[in-house]
């Protein structure tokens, strides 16, 4: 359902991308591809994907890549439309308690499976690469971080909401007590469980990019709504977030999270490597890119750097999106998160009930992944850009 007013605004550009996405594997008559893309000939006849003198040619280097991630990029525009008709109509705090639900299910997978399955996923599926041990349904402990860098700032988001639910005018008459007890119900204990077993999982994956990115949404997010929480039973918000991250650190392996944090430099250095060789194909495909889902497949004609290991992703989802989409799909993209930005702040500005927290959560979770983007590129999985969908949603859906 395409929303009324300025959002519609955003509406276009997301579809937009979705189409950018998806056409460069339709073939064009290869003199207009030659013109558009002149590199992308010489790059199939390496990979010897089709013959270098094809009367049709896409833009993409690799189309059957490129149609995989046009279907994940289709269905997670499906899914942002889906999910705020769902917000928009009464069901966002069911949705929210989806999202706990799921991240508690998650979080406890994870936790039991790196502490007795070893490398193999649900103690059944071995993982068909040397390298860090896989973390709960997701083989790049990375990607796990994505996932609950999203969901547990919507879902403490919640929390709030439902500790600001009462009559802020009457508080002063009431007891402290009292108050505990109305904050104490059933549903905010289980948000704060999901919430603690979820940051737990985090530390205990030792994903420096996701603990980082978390905790810079985190300071943004206290210091923009600082105003907003004065007078909302501040003390006992702030009482619950250091249970929680004190019980997360009860279940986390700090010598080695502090040991894995001191060898940050080895993993600047390789990831550096990885942009060197990635900004050859931006320059040599700025206009159209590559083509979506095609960066293993450009990495096999540039990569230059050790060839003990391919490079499979750029490390820098937003390095990844100008390789493979070209000034074309980056503008389109950086014009639908600003008008994201814009919506989500209108909102915001505008909301006076307690989904006001639930809306910033889930601003809060988008932020840290687009932290985490920097040095990861968790959203190329199908199940990190349902969610973020669902996120973006929640915090830009009308009333």
């Amino acid at each position: 359902m395409l929303a009324d007013g300025r959002s519609r605004y955003l509406d276009r550009l997301v579809l937009m991308t979705g189409i950018a996405a998806v056409a460069p594997a339709t073939p064009l008559p290869s003199a207009i591809t030659n013109i558009l893309s002149p590199h992308a000939a010489i790059v199939r006849h390496e990979l010897a994907l089709t013959p270098p003198a094809a009367a049709w040619m896409p833009l993409s280097i690799d189309e059957a890549s490129t149609l995989w991630a046009g279907v994940i990029v289709v269905g997670t525009i499906a899914l942002f439309f889906a999910a705020r008709t769902v917000v928009a109509g009464g069901g966002l705090r069911q949705t929210v308690r989806g999202i706990s639900a799921l991240g508690f299910l998650f979080s406890a997978l994870g936790l039991a499976q790196a502490a007795t399955a070893g490398r193999l996923i649900y103690w059944r599926f071995p993982t068909d690469y040397e390298g860090p041990l896989p973390f709960g349904p997701f083989v790049n402990r990375n990607h796990f971080a994505t996932w609950i860098i999203m969901a547990a700032p919507v879902c403490f988001g919640y929390f709030l909401a439902r500790s600001s639910g009462a009559d802020e005018a009457s508080d002063q008459f009431v007891s402290r007590r009292t108050r505990l007890a109305r904050m104490a119900d059933g549903r905010m204990a289980w948000l704060a469980v999901a919430c603690a077993l979820m940051l737990a999982a985090l530390l205990a994956s030792m994903s420096r990019s996701g603990i980082l990115a978390l905790t810079g949404a985190v300071i943004w997010f206290g210091a923009a709504h600082r105003r907003r929480s004065a007078g909302r039973r501040v003390e006992w918000i702030i009482a619950v977030g250091v249970l929680i991250v004190g019980f997360a650190l009860t279940r986390a392996d700090v010598p080695a999270l502090v040991e894995r944090f001191s060898q940050s430099g080895t993993g600047i250095r390789d990831r550096v490597k990885i942009w060197t060789d990635t900004v050859p194909i931006v320059k040599d495909f700025w206009l159209t890119g590559t083509g979506a889902g095609t960066y293993r497949a450009a990495m096999l004609v540039y990569q230059r750097a050790d060839r003990t290991v391919q490079f499979n992703q750029a490390h820098n989802h937003y390095l990844q999106a100008a390789a493979e989409g070209g000034i074309v799909l980056v503008s389109l993209v950086a014009g639908m998160l600003a008008a994201l930005v814009r919506t989500t702040r209108r909102h915001l500005a505008a909301e006076s009930s307690g989904a006001y927290w639930i809306r910033a959560g889930a601003a809060c979770g988008l932020f840290a992944v687009a932290l985490q983007s920097l040095w990861e590129t968790g959203l190329v999985m199908p199940a990190n850009a349902a969610l973020a969908a669902v996120l973006a949603a929640i915090a830009s859906y009308e009333r």
